[in-house]
This record gives C-alpha cells, structure tokens and sequence, in this order.
C-alpha cells in the first residue's frame, strides 16, 4: 500500500491525514508538543498508524508524499527566540530596520488593537543597533557602480559581529537587486571565513524595490532561518529513523511546498505555513465542486484565519507582514485574529466589560475542562457549558472533559462578577467570539470590495464547524461548506499541494515598458524556475510557469499584480497587461479611478513555477435516502439564543451520516476530532463527498 501524509502542527494539537492509494483517509489529532512540536508529529503519525491497524515504521516506510505545515518560525518570532543576527548595510543606512515605515506601528493589528494609541510601537528589533554595522559602497538606481566596496572595512566589520557572538549575518545595501556584486563579495567573505555562520544577502532572497522592506526580508530570514534548520533536521532524522524514506516538504507562505533542506535558506517564506495549508485545501476541494470563490475560515485553537479564493485564485498578499515587519516575500493574504477554542473570556478591568482572547490557554495547560491545570474560562468552556461539546466524546471518546470545572470556573471569573446566570455568562462567551468572527470576515470580504453573497463560506479548523451557523449568518452568505476533513484541513492541504518555486525581480520601467528588456527578464526568471523545479525531481511535463506583473501609476508607492502572457512579448501584448492593470486598478479603487494621463511604470516581474504532484482520489457517493435516524445517537440540552435557552437537540454519529442525509437543527453533529453544530431553523445535507453543506 502506498501512503500520503499531512501533517499540521497548531497552538493546541497536531493534526494528521493520511490518505491510501485507494483514496481512503484517516484523520487524527494528537496535543501540540511546544517544547518540541517535532514530538507531536511523531505522536499524530504513530495515531495514525494505530487507526490503520499497522505500525508507524510500515506506514512512513511505504509512505511516497510527506508534507508538513509548522509554526515554528513564527512561534520563534512571536516569543522573540531566533538566533543572535548582525546586519551589514550601505553606511549611512545603519538605522533603516529600526526607523522602518510609518505605518509599522500598526502593521498586522487589528481595529481593537489600533484604537489603543498610546499602547502602540514600532516592532521589537530583532537586531539590536550594536549589531548593525555600516560598510563603505555605492550602487545607484541604474545599477552602476558608484563607490566600489570597501573590503577592509568590511573584513573589520564582519569580524566584529562574529566576536560579538552572532550565529548569523544579514547584508542589505542601496539598489542592490540592480546590480548585486557588493552583496555578494560580503556573503561569499563571510562562508569563506565564517562557515558556521548563516548569512542571507537581500538580492539572493528578495531582489525588489523597497529597502526597508528588502532589509527586514534578509533579517528575518537570518534570524529564523537556524531555527527552522533546527527543528526540520531534527525531525526528518526522527523521521528517517523510523522508516520514512520519501523528502519531508514543508509548506510555504505562498502557497505549494518545498523540500525541508531548502527552509533553512528560506526560512522568512514560512512564516504562514499553518494556515496556508488551508487556503492549499480549499482551492482542491472547491476545484472538486466547481466553487471559484470561496471565503476560507480556520477556527483554531489559538486564533481565527481567513483567506479568498477569487476566480479560483487564492488572493496574495501585497505587504505581508511579520511580527510588525513587512517583507518581500511571497505570501497568501491571510488574516488573523487571536479568537479561538483556547481563547480566554476576562472582564475588562476599567471599563467592566466581557472581552475574550486575543490571550490563549494553548495546549498547555489548556482550557480548564482539559482539566490539566488551567484556571481560565475559555471559549471551549462555555462550548461545553451550554451542550455543543460532548465532554465524554473529546478527540472520539480518547480525551475526557471536564464540565463541572468549567463551570466553576466561568461562573467565579465571569458570571458572578457580571450578576449573570453562569449559562447565560457561557453564552455571553460564545456571542462575542462569533461576533468578533463575523468582523474578521466583513473586514476581508466588504472593506476590499468583495460582497460576501457571491462567495461560498469553508468552515474548517477543530472549532470552525462549531461557529460557522452563526458567523456565517452574521455576514449575509448563502452557502456554508464544512469539509468531511474540516478539524485536519490544513493538514490536508498540505497533502494536495504542488511544490512551487518563484522567482522575481524589481527593475523599474516608465510604461509603455521595453520590449526586449521585459523578454529579457522573463526568460532569466523562468530559467531560474525550471532550474529549481530540476533540482527537486519534477520533470518537465509536470512543469508550469505564470508570469505576474507589479505596476502602478506614476507617483504613486503602491503597486498592483496583473498576470502577463507567456511566451515572446511584443508591444501590443504588454498594452494589454497595462490595460489589465487599470481594470484590475478600478476593481480594488472604484470605477473612475484610474487616471492614464498620471503615466504608469511596471515596477516588479514574477515567476511563479508549480510542479506537480501525484493528488488524492476524492471518493465519491451516490445520495441515498435523506433520513438520518440511522445515524441518530441520541439527544442533549443545549442553549440556542434563538430559542430563548436550552433546547432539546439531536445529536448524530458523523461516522454513520451517509451522502443524501438531511440533518434538520436544531442539531449536533459529533465527529472523533469536531463538533458541527446546526443551528435552529437550519438545514444541513451530505453531499456525495460526505462534506455538510448548510444553506441559510
């Protein structure tokens, strides 16, 4: 037999598919391992292997795709735990990482987080003033050497960081994606004489426009880039040991995977590996069922993440940001709100009002009916509080919860301090998380121009299926779609995903842009591409490359992406992508927007390679008989605002629900690894895919 596996490692568990050669899957999930996240990949895996009645070195021994989603360069980032980094810079430019933009301050916050002005700063350095040093070089904005490089200066600059203690160096100069020849004389001097030293040059990463953003891009990348190598080799060791012998691929803020020896020089380019794998998994799904745009919401444990899918594309960020840095990287536009499972309800001090997260419980120690030492009322507490959760039928029955903790819990530290029934402070809970849910969603959606009713929703994540009645109706959408693997979706994205490759480059041009030198460019970048794909093994049939241009109007600092054909350019084709980027322009600002007497410039070119890899067989069935009772397990009291309270509710075995069943709610649907709830008034049918489809 012939394996895939996904594995997803989150803030509170480690999910796992694994998909046969029959298509036929098994999900698991296995609690997050923080102090080594390796530790619950290995744990989920070994589940999984339980649950196919085999042992873990036959299932990674016959396994042929291993993909991994991980968080561990952004925990690294988040907590401040990468590697001791120097910066060498043009001199003169020594500050330019520390002042950053004037936006940086509220880079990546959310509404409630901006409002808080006085509480705001500029991100933590990552690299401190003493480690950033300033060597003598020129290069101007055509690429002509002005000032060549002062190497004494540098050999005495390096020298200094590395008795200083740095495990790792950054080099950043002035226009260096035009001509990278300083760049490079500092790296190849630093891997000549410092080779346990890592070093990232800006043009080898990210050569584009922007230096602050380009200097934050190499910086981070030095700063994570030992980590991730780390934690990766540590695992695929582990790996290995036990019988895996296909390449552990990782996947990328951009979408597609790439080997895990390639992270350490990319490190920067996963800091949203997690929940890409969700975006990864919805353009599959929804290919299957012919949906092009789809709204994608992960409810996790620690945090909500929503992505779109527009014309079966997954829209890409134009600033992506990290740790309030932006960079140049590649990146699905995801955003993120610390609302979760794990969230946890306090009353705002000054103001007496109930707030939940962004504060989470995590893994450990949990929510307190994890009963594992946590003290504070979360989201998954009340959940089980008012009857949506099954406490005895946790992870299938494996982990057991603790109500009567719950209770008391809530009930101290938010329902007698508000004068509330502790049911209604629990319901309380639930109202402001979906709410604040149903923003993220308005926020993604309406404040860029989408409206929502033309989109269907993904609900997916361990907790997405349980909100998704709510928020979704919150909202104004139509269509609600819970996947049959929604609690591992990310993990199954992993599995479907191609490995991908890019290549870009910033050479300004005043429009209508040189025919020749675009040519030029393109065929450089897509060389590139193919050279990379090569390397990994994918043959040119399995080979596809799209072009993408970044252009804006002259005077302006914002670009925009538009797609450009392949092949040989001639004058009339690239009119066409400027007459793209005006529609596209207009699309995003408004009708009337684009002014073509301001002039335009095509600013950035892109490259994106896919190399395909072999896909899961959706299994598929005919629709039977609409009546569930076959799948019925019983009923429970559960509290339903709309009904006025608690409310006897049906309570169904997602493991007997077969394609064509009706489920009318108010109703619970219990899966080993989620909870879906139906919520009164609502109808939710099986599809030939086993995915609930709730229509509102």
């Amino acid at each position: 037999m012939a394996y895939m596996v996904g594995v997803d490692s989150g803030g509170t568990f480690t999910d796992c598919v694994v998909v046969d050669s029959q298509g036929r899957m098994v999900v698991y999930k296995a609690p997050s391992t923080p102090n080594d996240f390796s530790q619950g990949v290995l744990d989920s895996v070994g589940l999984a292997a339980t649950g196919l009645g085999i042992p873990t070195e036959q299932l990674l021994s016959e396994t042929r795709v291993f993909a991994h989603g991980t968080t561990v360069t952004t925990n690294a980032l988040l907590t401040r735990n990468g590697v001791k980094t120097g910066l060498i810079t043009t001199k003169g430019f020594e500050d330019t990482i520390l002042i950053g933009r004037v936006h940086q301050k509220v880079a990546g916050l959310s509404e409630r987080e901006i409002i808080h002005a006085v509480k705001l700063d500029k991100a933590d350095p990552i690299i401190p003033r003493p480690f950033i040093k300033g060597v003598t070089e020129r290069v101007d904005y055509q690429g002509r050497v002005l000032v060549p490089l002062d190497l004494e200066e540098t050999e005495r600059a390096v020298r200094e960081l590395i008795e200083a203690g740095v495990e790792a160096i950054a080099i950043c100069f002035l226009w260096s994606f035009m001509n990278p020849v300083h760049e490079g004389q500092v790296r190849d001097l630093v891997q000549r004489k410092y080779s346990r030293v890592f070093v990232t040059a800006s043009s080898d990463l990210a050569p584009r426009m922007g230096e602050y953003e380009r200097t934050a891009t190499a910086a981070l990348n030095c700063y994570l880039g030992p980590v991730a190598y780390r934690y990766l080799h540590s695992l695929a060791s582990k790996l290995r040991d036990k019988g895996l012998s296909c390449p552990l691929l990782v996947m990328q803020s951009s979408g597609g995977v790439l080997p895990a020896e390639e992270v350490r020089e990319k490190a920067v380019n996963t800091l949203a590996s997690g929940p890409v794998g969700g975006i990864t998994g919805a353009l599959f799904l929804g290919k299957a069922l012919g949906y092009d745009n789809i709204i994608c919401t992960d409810v996790g444990g620690t945090s909500f993440d929503v992505g779109l899918i527009v014309g079966g594309l997954a829209e890409q960020a134009r600033e992506p940001v990290a740790g309030k840095y932006h960079t140049r990287v590649p990146a699905v536009d995801i955003s993120s709100i610390g609302t979760g499972g794990g969230s946890i309800a306090w009353i705002e001090p000054v103001t007496g009002i109930l707030r939940v997260g962004p504060q989470s419980a995590g893994a450990a120690p949990g929510p307190v009916c994890y009963d594992r030492g946590g003290d504070q009322p979360t989201v998954t507490d009340a959940g089980v509080i008012l009857g949506y959760i099954n406490p005895d039928y946790f992870l299938g029955g494996r982990m057991k919860l603790n109500r009567d903790k719950a209770l008391a819990s809530t009930r101290a530290k938010i329902a007698d301090p508000l004068g509330l029934d502790v049911f209604r402070a629990a319901a309380g809970i639930y109202k402001i998380s979906n709410s604040q849910l149903a923003d993220l969603v308005r926020k993604v959606t309406i404040e860029k121009g989408y409206d929502p009713r033309d989109f269907v929703l993904f609900a997916y994540g361990g907790a997405g299926p349980q909100y998704a009645g709510l928020y979704g109706a919150e909202i104004g959408l139509r269509t609600i779609i819970i996947p049959a693997l929604s609690s591992v979706f990310s993990a199954f994205g992993a599995v479907v995903s191609d490995i991908v490759k890019f290549q870009s480059i910033s050479d300004p041009m005043v429009a209508p842009p040189d025919v020749q030198r675009t040519n030029q460019i393109f065929d450089n970048l897509e060389e590139k591409v193919r050279q990379a794909l090569r390397r990994d093994g994918v043959g040119e049939a399995d080979m596809a490359l799209q072009r993408y241009v970044e252009v804006r109007y002259r005077r302006q600092v914002h670009e925009v992406r538009v797609p450009a054909p392949a092949g040989a350019l001639t004058s009339s084709l690239l009119d066409r992508v400027m007459e793209s980027f005006e529609k596209k322009y207009e699309d995003l600002y408004g009708k009337g927007a684009a002014f073509r007497e301001a002039g335009m410039e095509v600013i950035t070119f892109h490259v994106v390679g896919t190399g395909r890899t072999p896909k899961p067989n959706l299994i598929r069935s005919e629709p039977g008989d609409p009546d569930p009772s076959l799948a019925r397990k019983g009923s429970r009291q559960a509290f339903f605002e709309r009904e006025g309270g608690f409310v006897e509710t049906s309570v169904y075995d997602s493991e007997r629900i077969r394609a064509g069943h009706v489920v009318e709610g108010p109703a619970v649907i219990e899966a080993p690894t989620t909870t879906v709830v139906v919520q009164p008034g609502l109808k939710a049918r099986v599809d030939p895919y086993l995915n609930i489809v709730i229509e509102l």
